[in-house]
């Protein structure tokens, strides 16, 4: 009974609400952020899609409120927005390499939670929460047979409704099975070559280089096929400009690399589909297996000893971890690193060994790099930000509990934010299927004792019919990027310039002292701390874009 006055996809939400009110959202199947202004009743809705794939900043100028889907947008509004440093957050900065929750590092500016809507009316805001990822008994009785089919039924879906286009589309294809998945599927929808786009590195001996897998699957399906081969230098130049185009500090060098890719896309295509996604939806990360069992673990040591002998055990791991750089110099000692910690995170409490494992927090951004880094009380921010997800994860299973945190902890502020950022930098519209709102409430469904077996089986099973063997049966390796032996190598002097430069080393939240000695450590190869180096950059780069200096 509507009249469509548009030929906009954009009106459908219009009269969605005029029928449902602040109901709409159940009846969305999409990525979107929007405003909707209502005359008649003086109300404002701001919302952003289930998972948080399109961003939406807010901020208050004087009495009224702003919003963008930039940052960088809302202080092109004036002066009433102004553009300042939230000092406390550097710690959740520092900690994760990227924002947990919706704060952001520009004072006064958040990001709206995922499946959230803000409501402002009658001179009141409120935030009301339309969807949040829900696991829940499967209406086929754990039938794994039905699941499988339930999946790929559902997933099939999700491509043909991602492949509606009025202009050229494309796919991000990486060397393995998540956009090779993709690829599939499109092929089965989609008349005619798909263009496909995947980036390398050009020494071959990297072992990020996921070229000739991507090649191979590219062939599989007949592709029309595009790579990129970045030098270190190139990369570096993109690595600047990432620092502006994501608005926000994030220490993610593989969306640098993605971050050139779009460029190369947006030159044959308009739409670009993306394989992001699985890992998190079908628990492919080792943690998701191997965390649940330590968290158990954890739960019968507090049984088993008193509390002050476990939080002694913890002090002294902690204040070895001081050490980890320095070890990384010697053979056998340089693995302790990475043996040690998953021991005596066990001895903490349960919300405090979730934070750590899932944020890498001793073998990167220790407690006692904290402080002597910091020159200012950080008052637990990361573990705050960290908090509040646990607060909202489910309690009644482990594997539940581990696979919701990891899903919110990684995309709303950096997996799904830095896809974004980098495609629409040349206004190329990234999408990302495995994140279609029916396929996550199939996913949330799976038993986790299914979907936690093996690496990806729920996936992999679902798409045997798609795939050939070959491909379908791939080992799991990460996007990568070789930055270890661009820093050690060909970008250490553009590394020391943009550190040791005089601006970097007067801000005004790092212990001068402490600063110059983590830099030289490093640099003189007594201390090895390539990430933490890696977020000291990105952060220097976005202050200079943002704050200049």
């Amino acid at each position: 009974g509507h009249t469509l006055a548009t030929r906009s996809d954009t009106e459908t939400v219009v009269h969605l609400y005029e029928e449902y009110g602040l109901d709409l959202f159940g009846h969305l199947r999409g990525m979107y952020a929007f405003a909707l202004w209502d005359a008649r009743r003086g109300r404002l809705t701001l919302a952003v899609d289930h998972i948080g794939i399109k961003p939406l900043y807010v901020a208050q100028a004087g009495t009224r409120l702003v919003f963008a889907s930039e940052a960088k947008a809302l202080f092109a509004y004036g002066p009433e927005v102004r553009k300042e440093l939230n000092t406390p957050a550097l710690d959740t900065y520092m900690s994760f390499g990227f924002m947990v929750g919706g704060e952001t590092l520009f004072q006064g500016v958040r990001r709206l939670d995922p499946g959230t809507a803000l409501i402002v009316e009658g001179g009141q805001t409120r935030t009301i929460r339309h969807w949040q990822m829900r696991y829940a008994p499967n209406a086929v009785n754990g039938d794994e047979r039905a699941i499988i089919g339930q999946v790929r039924q559902t997933l099939d879906e999700a491509v043909r409704l991602h492949l509606r286009s009025d202009v050229p589309l494309g796919l991000f294809l990486s060397g393995g099975v998540d956009s090779a998945s993709m690829l599939g599927l499109m092929a089965r929808h989609e008349p005619g070559r798909i263009n496909t786009f995947t980036v390398g590195y050009l020494d071959g001996q990297h072992t990020d280089n996921e070229l000739e897998a991507a090649r191979q699957t590219a062939q599989a399906f007949h592709s029309a096929h595009h790579e990129l081969l970045l030098s270190a230098a190139e990369w570096w130049a993109f690595a600047e400009q990432y620092a502006y185009a994501h608005d926000e500090p994030n220490a993610n060098p593989s969306a640098v690399s993605l971050l050139a890719l779009s460029r190369l896309t947006a030159q044959s295509v308009k739409v670009v589909l993306n394989g992001i996604g699985s890992d998190e939806l079908f628990g492919g990360y080792p943690v998701h297996r191997a965390l649940p069992i330590a968290i158990a673990q954890e739960r019968r040591l507090r049984a088993l000893l008193p509390r002050p002998v476990r939080r002694a055990g913890l002090w002294l791991g902690t204040h070895i971890e001081g050490l980890y750089p320095y070890l990384s110099r010697f053979r056998l000692l340089g693995a302790l690193p990475h043996v040690l910690p998953p021991l005596y995170d066990r001895l903490a409490d349960e919300p405090e060994h979730l934070r750590r494992v899932l944020s890498f927090d001793g073998t990167v951004f220790s407690d006692g790099l904290r402080r002597a880094l910091f020159a200012f009380p950080t008052n637990g921010n990361a573990a705050r930000a960290f908090e509040t997800l646990v607060d909202a994860a489910p309690n009644d299973d482990l594997a539940n509990r581990v696979h919701f945190l990891q899903m919110y902890r990684w995309l709303p502020g950096n997996g799904l934010l830095s896809a974004d950022k980098v495609s629409m930098a040349y206004s190329l519209e990234g999408r990302v299927p495995f994140f279609d709102r029916i396929l996550m409430e199939v996913a949330g469904t799976i038993p986790p004792a299914l979907r936690g077996r093996e690496n990806k089986y729920v996936l992999r099973a679902a798409i045997d019919d798609t795939l050939p063997e070959s491909i379908r049966t791939r080992a799991k390796k990460p996007f990568g990027t070789p930055i270890r032996a661009w820093f050690g190598g060909a970008l250490r002097e553009r590394l020391r310039e943009v550190l040791y430069d005089p601006a970097a080393r007067q801000r005004p939240y790092f212990r001068p002292d402490a600063y110059r000695r983590l830099l030289d450590e490093h640099f003189r190869g007594r201390a090895v701390r390539t990430e933490i180096i890696w977020r000291l950059v990105n952060l220097e780069l976005w202050q200079r874009a943002f704050f200049g200096g």
